[in-house]
């Protein structure tokens, strides 16, 4: 199923470029959503269209902030969706923080949304956990929790990376929720681990790479378990990997209630917009749940290159290619 992955190859962090990533998405495109093919409607700003919309959904990185300040005109986008009483839901594949950690953020900024509204993929996976029937943890099983500078979970059978003793050895299952600052070291002894001993992993954030100021990328927990998943490939070990986040369905099922709340039972999927600058995350899973999609092409992952060429080479297409918000 994943022959791709074996073959592709995948450079160091710090020398990813933009056909690298896309190069590792689609290795990795057989376990995602089918594809759905949009009509690439284009405009140059999404007030444009936003009559289109009866509630809009936006990824964080890419559309409301790139690094750590928010994008020019966000402001001005929720006061017009608040004007229209069109609801805004934030989902963000972010995941070494709380979502409440993202709310105050967008409260520093002074952006007009709820707590409820701001959604992650780490919520998505701590729902799951939740849930005997997603996520067949028992309450015996010691659940190992990596990355670093991470608020951690909760739980009487959580350990740490770097904080508890013979983490990899007694860590029965491994949660990946967030890649700031880990480092080839990391990586050795995260692939040893999986790779000696595989055990299942839940990775809260699919992303490669998250978009940063002055065209660079920081590589996420999608291009490091990437990295894993392809060295057990070429080694005939088999790995069980659980995604959560988008384009996954357990991130838009959250959605969809909150905007059933919001809207009302009757609501039409395909009236409300995921907004975002990723083909493989954001456009593949809005499309998958039956949103209509907006892809964003002047900052964010395709900011310094022809978004269109993209879609068509990968065969995920947006309904819209929009500028900017």
């Amino acid at each position: 199923m994943l022959a791709q992955l074996k073959q592709v190859k995948i450079p160091a962090a710090d020398a990813l470029g933009l056909n690298d990533v896309m190069a590792i998405y689609q290795a990795l495109q057989p376990l995602m959503p089918v594809p759905q093919t949009g009509g690439c409607r284009l405009a140059t700003r999404l007030l444009d269209i936003l009559a289109e919309f009866d509630g809009l959904v936006l990824d964080g990185y890419g559309v409301i902030n790139i690094g750590d300040g928010p994008i020019d005109g966000i402001a001005e986008l929720f006061d017009a969706a608040a004007s229209m009483a069109k609801p805004v839901l934030v989902l963000t594949n972010g995941a070494s923080f709380s979502s409440a950690r993202a709310f105050a953020k967008y409260q520093q900024w002074q952006l007009p949304i709820a707590r409820d509204d701001v959604l992650s993929s780490r919520d998505a996976l701590m729902a799951a956990f939740a849930d005997p029937s997603q996520t067949p943890l028992s309450q015996e099983r010691v659940v190992g929790v990596f990355g670093h500078n991470l608020e951690p979970l909760v739980g009487d059978q959580v350990i740490f990376y770097g904080c508890d003793v013979d983490f990899w050895q007694r860590a029965e299952a491994l949660v990946f929720l967030g890649a700031i600052d880990w480092d080839e070291a990391d990586q050795a002894a995260f692939e040893t681990a999986m790779l000696t001993h595989p055990r299942p992993l839940y990775v809260a954030n699919p992303d490669v790479i998250a978009p940063q100021p002055n065209d660079r990328f920081s590589a996420e927990p999608g291009y490091w378990t990437a990295r894993m998943m392809q060295q057990a490939a070429k080694q005939g070990i088999s790995v069980e990997v659980n995604w959560y986040g988008k384009p996954y369905r357990p991130a838009f099922d959250m959605v969809m209630a909150v905007m059933k709340v919001r809207l009302g039972g009757n609501f039409d999927p395909k009236r409300i917009a995921m907004v975002g600058d990723s083909l493989h995350t954001d456009i593949l899973g809005g499309s998958s749940a039956g949103m209509t999609t907006v892809l964003i092409t002047d900052h964010g992952l395709f900011r310094s290159a022809s978004a269109l060429a993209y879609c068509d080479a990968c065969g995920i297409r947006p309904d819209w290619l929009v500028n900017s918000i």
